[in-house]
């Protein structure tokens, strides 16, 4: 694996490329909606077919929060003019799906994952055998997991996530806030004392009366600089109960199940990334591909991005920042390359 600064050119035709994209377009894609179950919750999302063929196909998998399918559009309607399906579907709680992301685990939202992959295995055009994730953020943990239960997982393309681990993800994160915020020495140390007590409670589950203590205190004093994180903690404090669905941010190692991965997989992360560490994570997923003996990886480092891809600086608070120069061409090709001209 090598890191590049440079958009990669797949081995095939550019010329080549672009008439089968101009050929593809000609025809509009096939939409509809489609549902499917993990257990007792129901999942609603959108089918993205070419116009004809028998077709791989994309599973799309979320970041933080209550995200719907929403975002994931403009790379299905891109994708199908490759002639790749895609499903992309609202997390569970959000959007039309039912369940509740707050309540749900690692374990949960990766059997989210391998029920669409499930659904998209019953439909008649779509190559079972060339089903894979598109995954960004905290996606990038739930695709392994979910690739490690399948083994049958045919591709897998990750964005601004994984690799660390989210204990260490959230630290480096933290202290980036930290620093933006202009803390001390001092401020800093005690914020991340309280952000570890956070992380001991979420994955053992004790201490919380003492940490909540800390917590409600440090919000009844005014203009304190640990005040946001304070408030934020208290927002996300998971009660005793809801607990064990939280573990795995404190204790969850993706290492053993990168190590599994022997499919095709395509790494994209930016250099100046404040939520994402990405020089570790990096070194993470390499280290372990290697293990997996995956000789089939691209991994791009995109100078000047930040978390997704997103160019940043220059940008203010009220446009969405454009993605580096690229990072469409980069994930075009290399679907072109391992997807659809490297059939199993």
């Amino acid at each position: 694996m090598k890191a590049s600064a440079r958009a990669w050119v797949p081995k095939v035709s550019l010329l080549l490329l672009l008439l089968a994209v101009r050929d593809l377009a000609a025809a509009p894609p096939i939409e509809r909606q489609v549902s499917f179950r993990n257990g007792d919750v129901a999942l609603v999302g959108t089918l993205l077919l070419p116009a004809e063929g028998l077709a791989p196909a994309i599973v799309y998998l979320h970041g933080s929060g209550p995200m719907t399918r929403a975002g994931f559009r403009p790379y299905a309607e891109a994708f199908a003019k490759l002639g790749v399906a895609s499903l992309f579907f609202d997390k569970r709680g959000a959007g039309r799906s039912g369940g509740s992301w707050v309540t749900s685990s690692l374990d949960d939202l990766a059997g989210d994952a391998l029920a669409a992959v499930e659904h998209l295995k019953t439909e008649s055009r779509v190559d079972p055998a060339r089903i894979g994730f598109w995954a960004i953020s905290q996606g990038g943990w739930i695709a392994p997991v979910a690739a490690a239960r399948a083994k049958d997982v045919a591709f897998m393309i990750v964005v601004s996530g994984g690799g660390a681990t989210p204990r260490e993800s959230e630290l480096y994160s933290y202290g980036q806030n930290f620093e933006a915020a202009g803390m001390t020495a001092s401020q800093r140390a005690e914020g991340f004392g309280l952000v570890e007590r956070y992380f001991e409670y979420l994955g053992s589950g004790e201490g919380r009366p003492d940490l909540k203590a800390r917590l409600d205190a440090l919000n009844a004093r005014s203009e304190q600089p640990l005040n946001p994180l304070a408030r934020q903690l208290v927002r996300i404090l998971p009660s005793l109960e809801n607990r064990g669905n939280w573990s795995w941010v404190a204790n969850y190692d993706p290492a053993p199940d990168i190590a599994t991965l022997t499919c095709p997989v395509l790494l994209l992360f930016g250099d100046r990334d404040r939520d994402q560490p990405t020089e570790l994570a990096v070194a993470r997923w390499t280290e372990g591909l290697r293990e997996a003996g995956n000789d089939r990886v691209t991994l791009m480092i995109f100078p000047g991005a930040a978390h997704g891809i997103r160019m940043q600086q220059g940008h203010d608070a009220h446009h969405r920042a454009p993605f580096a120069d690229g990072y469409w061409e980069v994930q075009l090709g290399w679907l072109w390359r391992h997807v659809i001209a490297s059939k199993p």
